[in-house]
């Protein structure tokens, strides 16, 4: 049997896109850092400027970087968000400061698992400073402070929340966990028909993320 060719591409109703544009040079003297945000590293700050390109990091006490023209990677021990400056620092080196966009980074500092138990036993003032913590990935995302989270208050999950509510979806919220809830009403990431709670998932991925719920899912403790 004569084997036959492949079919033909469909044509009439693609439309290809031109190739994109040599990217230009990116000034990275016209970037300045905004005192008290996230810390970026060069691809971040790149992307910021042109608006194309990897999408970069904030940067984290933890993560693993490595210095733009240098082939060692070094571990960030501390990051000022008011100037923008890390300290890095290796076994076989001294540590030394440095602007964020002056490093990329090769991986994010690891953190254990956030357990569905995390907020049993805690008061208030400590489960506030627990979910900051988490929500601002241990310092990468400062805008989440104490202060943040000083109006949220505890709830109990009433049943297995799903994400979108959908059962099919995995679970966010187990039955029966203790969660950091705003009862203050506002929509949040597609909720349109308030009233609604927000609560803090932390089943998600890294950092987790405020999810609006139905009042009647997660029950007011107090």
């Amino acid at each position: 049997m004569t084997p036959q060719p492949p079919s033909p591409e469909p044509t009439g109703y693609i439309l290809p896109l031109p190739p994109l544009p040599p990217a230009a040079p990116v000034d990275l003297d016209a970037y300045s850092h905004d005192p008290g945000r996230t810390v970026l590293d060069r691809a971040a700050v790149e992307y910021r400027l042109a608006g194309r390109g990897e999408n970069g990091s904030a940067i984290a006490v933890g993560d693993l970087v490595q210095p733009v023209g240098e082939a060692t990677r070094q571990r960030v021990t501390a990051v000022d968000h008011q100037t923008g400056q890390i300290t890095i620092t290796s076994d076989s080196d001294t540590p030394r400061t440095l602007a964020g966009r002056d490093v990329e980074v090769v991986s994010l500092a690891a953190h254990p698992p956030v357990p569905d138990d995390l907020l049993e036993g805690l008061s208030l003032e400590q489960a506030r400073e627990r979910v900051t913590d988490i929500a601002s990935d241990y310092g990468r995302y400062p805008q989440y402070t104490n202060a943040y989270f000083a109006d949220w208050v505890f709830g109990r999950v009433v049943a297995d929340i799903h994400w979108r509510n959908d059962p099919a979806a995995p679970v966010d919220f187990p039955a029966g966990q203790r969660v950091l809830v705003r009862p203050d009403n506002r929509p949040v990431y597609g909720a349109i028909n308030p009233p609604t709670l927000t609560a803090y998932c932390t089943r998600g991925s890294r950092p987790g993320i405020p999810t609006a719920v139905w009042p009647h899912q997660i029950r007011l403790e107090g």
